[in-house]
């Protein structure tokens, strides 16, 4: 089995920023007596982060354990677990797995779940690698990790968002005014009206395409239901574009799943309405992920939305959701040596009492965000009970729902739980071999095969296809 060592990476979803931006320093005027201490505020710098995880990786590759911990500056969970002693034992492991180090090819940079991370391939004797640098908002290391790859054809497949590659692409802006987001409207070859979907990314600051890595599971979704005849709208989301914005603690103590998710999907479907040639009765909103688990809440009391498409959707609260993934993952390493193992069963350890804390009547607006998994305690206040099967019961119109069978983010469980909840209200679809992002493969589901560039399946964009024709 491939092993994946996981050593610091904190799941969250997405309010720092992870845009491109200069370093910016915030620095507050002493109090009146002069004896204030000036709080400054860095604001993540991808040109930097890239050059310090080079170096960061450089060292310790080359044994220089004491410069890594010393010389790059790590945030308190990472510097507390990733100590000299850990990294010499971590690297000992390497070389026995793999052989020696020979030399690092290529490097790619890509957000994920708030952070920004920058990848290098690197040859080995006997196994080509990804080293992972994960860096939080302020610059910080808050992650390393590595995986096996097949090679180092991965590090060549992941370009920026492009003009779509059809004359039917239609560059749009929506959104409210200080949020205003930019997306692809793709039409169908043909004359209208058509019908049209609304495409609602996972946790996490997304790009239209809901990019991971080499995949680009939703461009693949709008391209192939666009040639069976069905537009589609995709946006950059708000976290995703604005995420400077949620660098200011003050705004991001704000954060709602209203204001993350809910309100511009809404927006988007009152943009697609009112542009030509697409039919204002039959506008569908296909959300993925955590904006599968939101599509109830989105098309509550709306009377434009004809339907909803929920892939890979969690019924069970996120928070609760997380334990699971994370014991999940650390469970893929079984040749996990006792010094991983110790940290992995702390940060478990850390998940479960931040979820304790989420659940628990103390919650309040004045909990430390350090005690909820860095995320607001307004955020979990409004998400941590909502249950999208109570709402989707009162809903009357299609829902159609689609689960991977080898999806470790939102395990098949939860596909029965829609089923339980919902019975005959919605359709259903199960993918035997499919992933989270609705991508074929084999063997035990990981992380691993996100770094695989691959297509989603054409029967997924099939069924949809015929689902939404035959509303």
């Amino acid at each position: 089995m491939k092993k994946i060592l996981i050593i610091l990476l904190i799941l969250t979803l997405g309010f720092t920023t992870v845009t491109a931006c200069k370093s910016k320093e915030v620095v507050e005027e002493p109090d009146a007596n002069g004896d204030g201490d000036p709080e400054i505020e860095k604001v993540l710098d991808e040109e930097e982060a890239q050059i310090t995880g080079k170096a960061f990786l450089e060292n310790f590759l080359s044994k220089d354990f004491e410069s890594a911990y010393n010389e790059y500056p790590m945030d308190e969970a990472m510097a507390k677990a990733f100590s000299v002693e850990m990294m010499s034992s971590i690297h000992d492991q390497l070389i026995t797995d793999y052989g020696a180090f020979l030399e690092l090819s290529g490097q790619m940079e890509s957000s994920s779940q708030g952070f920004y991370i920058v990848s290098f391939g690197a040859m080995h004797e006997r196994q080509t690698l990804a080293y992972n640098v994960v860096f939080n908002q302020k610059g910080e290391i808050g992650g390393f990790n590595y995986q096996e790859i097949e090679s180092l054809d991965v590090f060549a497949t992941t370009e920026k968002p492009a003009e779509e590659p059809t004359p039917n692409g239609k560059a749009v802006t929506f959104g409210s005014e200080d949020f205003l987001l930019e997306g692809t409207l793709l039409y169908p070859d043909g004359e209208g009206p058509f019908p049209s979907v609304v495409l609602v990314h996972g946790s996490g600051p997304n790009d239209r395409d809901e990019t991971i890595m080499g995949n680009k599971p939703f461009k693949d979704i709008a391209e192939g239901l666009a040639a069976k005849g069905i537009a589609v709208l995709r946006y950059d989301k708000r976290t995703y574009t604005h995420g400077l914005k949620y660098g200011d603690p003050k705004v991001a103590a704000e954060v709602t799943i209203y204001n993350e998710v809910i309100d511009d999907a809404r927006y988007a479907v009152e943009f697609l309405k009112n542009q030509p040639n697409i039919d204002p009765e039959k506008i569908i909103v296909l959300g993925h992920s955590l904006g599968a688990n939101q599509a109830p809440r989105i098309a509550e009391g709306q009377t434009d939305i004809a339907g909803i498409a929920m892939l890979g959707g969690n019924v069970t609260p996120l928070q609760d959701l997380m334990v699971y993934q994370y014991e999940y993952l650390f469970g893929l390493d079984e040749t996990a040596d006792e010094v991983t193992k110790a940290v992995q069963d702390t940060q478990l350890g850390e998940i479960i009492l931040a979820v304790k804390m989420i659940n628990s009547e103390e919650l309040s607006l004045t909990t430390d965000p350090l005690l909820t998994m860095g995320i607001p305690a307004k955020y979990w206040m409004d998400l941590r009970d909502y249950n999208p099967v109570d709402i989707a019961k009162n809903l009357e119109i299609p829902m159609i729902i689609m689960q991977g069978g080898r999806d470790y983010q939102v395990p098949p469980t939860e596909f029965e739980l829609w089923k339980e909840g919902l019975g005959d209200q919605a359709e259903y679809r199960y993918y035997e071999s499919l992933n989270h992002l609705f991508i074929p493969g084999e063997g035990t589901p990981s992380p691993d095969e996100y770094a695989v560039p691959g297509k989603v399946d054409p029967q997924v964009i099939t069924d949809l296809a015929e689902w939404i024709k035959g509303m």
